[in-house]
């Protein structure tokens, strides 16, 4: 079995005394698509944030494409993050006054 692209193991997070969410566990396969699916204000976003190094996590581990992004200290998960992945902001976070393009190709420059 090859190694997947995502490995999310034992993740949790805790806002104060209360748990987001705990025991996380999944694994995402080259190619493979996944939907976080959840009421409003159940963790789908901090979850993600979490995944995607935005925010910390109070246990677990998370792989991708073999890197653990949660043993990186901030400026090298930023690093990591500009040069592997791409994230859509639920409110968007686009800079109004340049176009599509220029918006997606920000991280380039």
């Amino acid at each position: 079995m090859s190694e997947p692209l995502l490995e999310v193991t034992g993740l949790a997070k805790r806002y104060g005394d209360v748990a987001v969410f705990s025991g996380v566990d999944l694994r995402v396969a080259r190619g493979e698509f996944v939907a976080i699916l959840g009421e409003s204000g159940v963790g789908k976003s901090t979850l993600l944030n979490c995944i995607a190094g935005l925010d910390t996590v109070d246990a677990g581990s998370v792989h991708i494409d073999g890197t653990e992004i949660t043993r990186l200290a901030e400026p090298q998960q930023a690093l990591f993050r500009r040069a592997h992945l791409g994230f859509v902001f639920q409110a968007f976070h686009v800079l109004p006054h340049l176009s599509v393009a220029h918006n997606v190709g920000l991280p380039l420059l």
